[in-house]
């Protein structure tokens, strides 16, 4: 008895002394002269810094107020509390400093200094390569290589929102400064227009005209040609060039390409770029920045010939909304071939349609079509295929949109009918492919319905995106509210992840890392001939 009650009375100790660490963080963009851009906010997540529990031990009234300098993020920490506990042996406060220290410069945490000039002439790194206003504000985006100093500066300063705002997430490692010239780093500021001096003698305005609203992060990645249709470019690069080039000898300091002909850095070879972070300021969200950000990243990364496909690392729930509702706005209103595509419900031999058959995808949506727009858009196989799904499900009313309504199958009478048994049959070809490891551990017919039951899931997900999808394009196009969420490194595949990342079910629709989906499907569909049939 005596034990449970000074167990009990250890415990309300503890809890007295106890601060939620998310709850006591606030974070704030300050100008030069000291004044908040925008109201605080406070984090998602301090687990990764603090520990699972969220918890910080030993203070009482405790306050921690990270701002950043709103131009160059700069940071600086400020630690405030009313009583602190005595340490009792073992049994010590935690140490807030140190579980900062390796998300923060050091800087960080001396006093305070504000440069007012070094703000008013602050231009951020690299070239604006877009610009658009909203509310009349303006704001630009800028995209500046990790090699350039200035940008990676940026990044060291602003490391640490990767942990409090993408779960999951983890902080570039750019030890090696051959990797920075692979990465970019895009910044989109809030651009406060200059007041015209009425004096000469004005004094220069305090702080600098930029302010951050968001940024994300890519890596290209070197990529092998597709061994089964190789692009002809790709093949008169290689049968150009020597092994040499490639896979430089041993003894050689650097690639020798006095021989390469027009190919001036590896960076020019055969590539995928990957988008790693993304993430617009709480302030700034739900307000079609995260559309703007996407879509500039995507249209200036898939600009050069040299990039075969464009892939995002390890995206969260918020931001597959994101990237689907701006991939299938952008083809719909600026690809005419993929606007067109239809479900095919007529001219399928009835042989092709047998119950051991595998599915004819090629005929319900034109497969030729489809290979065409993928080479394109660059977009990865399992984004696009999902993107086809979208929108050819969105010529079937809602009212077709029903198992009930498809018993006779391909010979129901009405036509929506049979492009919505046409189209099951389709998505479930994907679907089949991407959990095949797990379906074959299970009975057929338990097989069938796990598969029908995942691909209802999958269409309730595509409808309620659809309906966003419609309602901005009778806007006129509209934007998508989207806020961020790709994970972490691009170098690291989604490593470190906390434990509260989603499990795998046995039949789901689980987005993972795209390389490792890309690479999961090509094996399965092509190198193992893996085919779902037709039900």
């Amino acid at each position: 008895m005596e034990d449970d009650e000074q167990l009990a009375q250890i415990q309300a100790e503890v809890e007295e002394w106890s601060t939620n660490s998310t709850e006591c963080f606030t974070i704030s963009l300050l100008r030069g002269d000291g004044s908040e851009v925008a109201e605080r906010f406070q984090p998602e997540f301090t687990y990764p810094i603090f520990g699972e529990e969220e918890a910080i031990f030993g203070y009482r009234d405790l306050a921690i107020h990270l701002t950043f300098a709103a131009h160059d993020l700069k940071p600086h920490i400020d630690i405030r509390y009313g009583k602190q506990f005595k340490a009792q042996g073992e049994v010590r406060p935690t140490d807030i400093r140190e579980a900062l220290a390796d998300f923060l410069p050091p800087d960080a945490f001396e006093a305070r200094v504000a440069d007012t000039n070094a703000a008013a002439g602050f231009r951020p790194p690299g070239e604006r390569i877009h610009s658009y206003s909203r509310g009349g504000d303006t704001f630009e985006v800028w995209c500046a290589s990790l090699a350039d100093a200035q940008a990676r500066s940026i990044v060291e300063n602003m490391q640490i929102l990767v942990p409090l705002f993408i779960e999951g997430g983890s902080t570039l490692q750019l030890e090696q400064d051959w990797t920075t010239q692979r990465w970019k780093l895009f910044l989109l500021y809030h651009v406060e227009e200059e007041e015209e001096e009425e004096e000469e003698e004005e004094e220069v305005a305090p702080g600098s005209q930029y302010s951050l609203v968001g940024y994300g992060t890519s890596y290209r990645v070197f990529t092998l040609p597709d061994r089964h249709k190789p692009l002809q470019s790709d093949l008169d690069l290689f049968s150009a060039q020597s092994l040499d080039f490639f896979l430089p000898p041993p003894d050689s300091d650097a690639m020798d390409t006095s021989k390469a002909g027009d190919l001036i850095t590896p960076l020019e070879l055969p590539s995928r770029e990957r988008l790693s972070q993304f993430l617009i300021l709480p302030p700034y969200q739900g307000s079609g920045h995260g559309q703007q950000l996407y879509n500039t990243m995507y249209t200036h990364l898939t600009a050069p010939t040299n990039i075969r496909e464009f892939t995002v690392e390890d995206p969260n729930e918020a931001f597959d909304d994101l990237r689907d509702l701006c991939d299938l706005l952008t083809l719909r209103k600026h690809v005419p071939a993929f606007a067109a595509l239809r479900i095919n419900t007529a001219a399928i031999p009835a042989s092709q349609l047998a119950p051991t058959a595998p599915i004819p995808t090629d005929l319900i949506v034109a497969g030729a079509t489809r290979a065409r727009l993928l080479t394109q858009t660059k977009i990865m196989q399992r984004q696009f295929d999902r993107l086809v799904e979208m929108h050819t499900l969105s010529f079937i009313p809602a009212l077709h949109r029903s198992r009930n309504r498809i018993t006779r199958k391909e010979k129901s009478t009405h036509a929506h009918d049979r492009a919505y048994y046409f189209w099951r049959l389709y998505a479930k070809q994907r679907l089949y492919l991407f959990n095949r490891d797990q379906l074959v551990q299970v009975e057929r017919a338990e097989r069938v319905e796990k598969l029908e039951m995942a691909l209802d899931a999958v269409q309730e997900g595509y409808a309620r995106l659809l309906e966003r999808v419609e309602a901005r394009e009778s806007r006129g196009g509209g934007e998508a509210n989207g806020n961020g969420g790709a994970n972490g490194n691009g170098t690291m595949e989604g490593a470190n992840k906390p434990l509260k990342v989603r499990k795998r079910k046995v039949v789901s629709e689980d987005e993972e890392d795209d390389d490792e989906d890309d690479d999961a499907e090509d094996g399965g569909e092509e190198g193992n001939n893996k085919r779902a049939r037709v039900q």
